[in-house]
């Protein structure tokens, strides 16, 4: 999925879970100072990707998503990102903007990819979502050349950007920290990231903080061509809600060196998924 960063506690250098919930707290009441700082780095990073050998990528596409959601009504949500992400020896950064469309009951709640359907009359609001940024570093032990596994750590924040009064988002900050591993082959990867989500509380309602588990693989068939298969999963941050499982397939092509296109179909396989989902995206190596 064009969204899919999510990611135990054992990442989170000696904060508690109470201390996590405070600086989210503190994220949302000064929100527009923390974007500040993101829209100055994107400019420099531009500037400096000019005048070194770092990478600079710049991706962008659509996905359509459609499912009831253990609800009564069809919950439809267009999702258009522009994602810019710098990477640096082993460190990334990565910027997100996205355009988002909702078709949903007017009570609906979204939050970071969790979905909780109201039972209000059926509207159609868009708008911009929830800007993200993430910061990774690449290779933590130092045993990609070694052993052919890395092992990278990332940390993100969902601002709570979108609007609630258009049901576009919960208006509160998310604060993931994740692990991915890596085991490569000659064409074939495979992968698996465990990480923890805490969210912030929209008003009057209290919602878990989550655990996220993600594994698959890649295997590029031909010099161009690349194909996934992977399967998301999401603690329920709601008691009593199932937790969140898909399947998604992806097929890449190389248009050339700098040109990256994928497409890519979602399947949910419990009520608090998606009933199905697709998209696709290109991505541009600057």
């Amino acid at each position: 999925m064009l969204f899919l960063l999510h990611r135990p506690s054992g990442f989170s250098n000696g904060f508690s879970a109470s201390a996590i919930d405070r600086l989210i707290h503190s994220c949302t009441i000064h929100r527009q100072l923390y974007l500040y700082p993101f829209f100055a780095l994107l400019t420099v990073i531009c500037s400096q990707a000019i005048a070194d050998s770092s990478s600079l990528k710049l991706s962008t596409g659509a996905e359509y998503i459609s499912g009831k959601y253990g609800g009564t009504e069809s919950i439809d949500q267009l999702y258009i990102p522009v994602t810019m992400r710098y990477s640096v020896d082993r460190y990334s950064y990565r910027l997100t903007i996205p355009y988002t469309s909702v078709t949903a009951p007017s009570d609906t709640i979204l939050s970071d990819g969790t979905v909780i359907p109201g039972a209000g009359e059926l509207t159609t609001e868009s708008g911009m979502g929830d800007v993200i940024a993430a910061a990774s570093y690449r290779d933590l032990l130092n045993t990609e050349t070694s052993s052919d596994i890395a092992i990278d750590v990332t940390a993100r924040i969902k601002f709570g950007t979108a609007s609630t009064d258009k049901n576009l988002g919960s208006g509160e900050d998310d604060l993931t920290l994740q692990a991915d591993v890596y085991r490569f082959f000659d064409r074939t990867t495979l992968f698996g990231t465990l990480g923890y989500k805490f969210r912030g509380d929209p008003p009057g309602v209290d919602l878990d903080n989550s655990v996220i588990v993600f594994i698959g693989g890649n295997h590029r068939f031909a010099p161009e061509y690349k194909f996934g298969m992977d399967l998301y999963y999401q603690q329920s941050s709601i008691s009593g809600l199932d937790d969140q499982l898909e399947l998604s397939e992806s097929l890449g092509y190389w248009i050339s060196r700098t040109r990256y296109i994928s497409g890519y179909l979602i399947q949910g396989l419990s009520d608090a998924s998606p009933d199905w989902g697709a998209g696709c995206y290109i991505t541009f190596i600057l």
